[in-house]
């Protein structure tokens, strides 16, 4: 049976259908291709990809596709499982651009941005704004490089070959907090527009965590 999340105010938004669709498709795959386009792991013995994401550990097993914790246990958070075996079977280690665009800027952007804003880039500015140590505290666990943009920004790696640029604007009594994540171009050439929206989801949840964690120890 299959662990229930103990953290508070998060929705896996992605289903386990969708997980289920994306198993299939997977085994389709050469697992020493995947190894090596996505810069990832894999023992041929075990069938086993090992995978960070955010500075955590998952094991994907194949042909299987099932997405397991660092424990090699079942977890409930699909955005993330979706995320990864998605990541595996598109990577194209491609060298990084250098050239970042915003989430509008992708095909179809346009056209889901009104909801990657509200279930993304809103509740980053919202988290930002009231709980700017905590959020310095999570891209200093996740190693990230400080930017001169905005109030605070950073560039960090989510998984081997794939950066984000986070950038936070704070709120005062007439604007509201506004944050922007910008993606490496190159991400257009492996991810479609609801991969992006669910890595929007992936990031969000562990930032959530993160905090929720912070204020557990306080209490």
């Amino acid at each position: 049976m299959m662990k229930q999340s103990k953290i508070p105010n998060i929705d896996p938004h992605f289903s386990e259908s969708s997980y289920v669709v994306n198993r299939e498709q997977f085994k389709n795959y050469d697992p020493a291709a995947m190894s090596k386009n996505a810069q990832c792991s894999y023992d041929p013995k075990s069938g086993k990809f090992e995978v960070m994401v955010l500075n955590e550990i998952y094991f994907v097993d194949y042909p299987s596709g099932i997405v397991l914790d660092a424990k090699g246990e079942e977890f409930d958070n699909y955005s993330v499982k979706i995320f990864i075996l998605r990541y595996l079977m598109n990577a194209n280690a491609q060298a990084s651009t250098e050239e970042w665009v915003s989430f509008k800027e992708f095909p179809d952007g346009p056209l889901y941005y009104s909801n990657f804003h509200a279930r993304c880039l809103q509740v980053f500015a919202q988290i930002g704004n009231q709980k700017p140590e905590a959020l310095k505290d999570y891209m200093t666990a996740l190693h990230a490089q400080s930017l001169k943009k905005g109030d605070l920004a950073w560039r960090f790696t989510v998984t081997p070959g794939l950066e984000l640029i986070w950038i936070l604007w704070f709120g005062d009594d007439e604007f509201e907090a506004e944050g922007q994540i910008l993606f490496d171009k190159k991400i257009t050439n492996v991810f479609n527009i609801k991969d992006l929206a669910i890595l929007g989801d992936v990031l969000m949840i562990s930032l959530k965590t993160f905090t929720v964690s912070l204020d557990s120890e306080k209490k």
